[in-house]
């Protein structure tokens, strides 16, 4: 399935479906297209920008294709016209072309359906419960309140818990972008679970590192 949606492309944000982002919009370009979304379909499309898009920002920077489309759930106008919102990640797509550059951009994109996981092989409520145990070592270990909110998605379906993990973990942009373009979600849960293992590994090395004596004769 193919549609045409405005796209609001950013330096830092990587936006997944089944979560929520809010944004301030607030450069006039943005704000009409805040506007003819409210108005018109109440999507917009989030693309994260190419390497280099200092050069043209207010241009027409160049993006990754893979993006993700999210539905207004909330919206409130603020003085001057710039707005608050809220989205909803709904799918993630492929930008196949643009077909508008002014006074922002326009794409025609494909929808892109994950793979789900072989259920043959897989206990999605198993692999769940098995995840969230990793998140919540990684928590615990690192001690950052903000992602607590990652401990409460028991109840969430297995994409709901990926995606969210995958969202406001301390990754850097290109991995996440790196998550969003795999289209299955088996690979993404084996990247997130590489990934988190890496992490735990490193923080308890600097652990022992910490607290090694300095004269291994004093063991």
């Amino acid at each position: 399935m193919t549609k045409e949606i405005p796209i609001f492309p950013l330096p830092n944000v990587v936006f997944f479906p089944k979560t929520f982002l809010p944004l301030h919009i607030f450069e006039p370009r943005y704000r009409k297209m805040t506007r003819d979304a409210l108005a018109g379909s109440n999507e917009i499309g989030m693309a994260l920008l190419r390497q280099g898009w200092e050069q043209d920002y207010f241009g027409n920077a160049t993006v990754h294709e893979i993006g993700c489309v999210g539905e207004i759930q909330y919206s409130e106008r603020l003085q001057g016209g710039r707005y608050n919102i809220m989205l909803y990640g709904v799918s993630r797509v492929k930008i196949l072309e643009f077909v508008q550059d002014k006074p922002y951009r326009i794409a025609k994109v494909k929808m892109l359906k994950d793979t789900r996981l072989d259920r043959e092989r897989f206990d999605e409520q198993e692999l769940s419960q098995t995840f969230l145990r990793l998140v919540q070592n990684y928590v615990s270990e690192i001690g950052v309140q903000r992602l607590d909110e990652l401990l409460k998605l028991e109840n969430c379906s297995f994409e709901t818990i990926l995606n969210q993990v995958a969202s406001v973990l301390d990754l850097s942009t290109q991995e996440k972008q790196s998550l969003l373009e795999m289209h299955s979600l088996e690979l993404r849960y084996d990247q997130l679970r590489h990934l988190l293992q890496e992490r735990l590994h490193s923080l308890k090395v600097a652990q022992m590192v910490k607290y090694a004596p300095e004269d291994p004769r004093l063991n």
